[in-house]
């Protein structure tokens, strides 16, 4: 796959609150075609396949722990809005198996060092 910078998208999360960056969604299924997870390395080229860095927020470290079990029975994080972190951008909200995270990405940075 040639290399392509992603970039934000419209957030409509669905009934539930969840919602993928189309071309991240797309990327996961061409090359893991609905793998559970991926090891380090192929995360490592995806970042680099995007020419982005990311920051995973937990809801649980994010909102108070009433709010928190509540969506969690309930299977319905649609009430969570975490906030970006500065220069970010959505590509996932869903569950894990003990949480719910959002992904954020930004494009990546050169550094020059004087």
């Amino acid at each position: 796959m040639e290399a392509k910078q992603l970039e934000p998208a419209e957030i409509i999360r669905d009934e539930i609150g969840t919602w993928t960056h189309p071309e991240y969604s797309k990327y996961l299924a061409e090359k893991f075609d609905g793998a559970e997870w991926i090891d380090q390395k192929d995360w490592d080229e995806l970042k680099r396949h995007f020419n982005i860095d990311t920051v995973t927020l937990w809801m649980e470290g994010c909102v108070n722990g009433d709010d928190w079990e509540t969506m969690m029975d309930a299977g319905d994080i649609s009430k969570w809005n975490p906030i970006a972190p500065n220069g970010f951008f959505l590509i996932d909200i869903h569950f894990s198996e003990d949480d719910a995270y959002a992904l954020f990405a930004r494009n990546k940075r050169e550094v020059e060092v004087a």
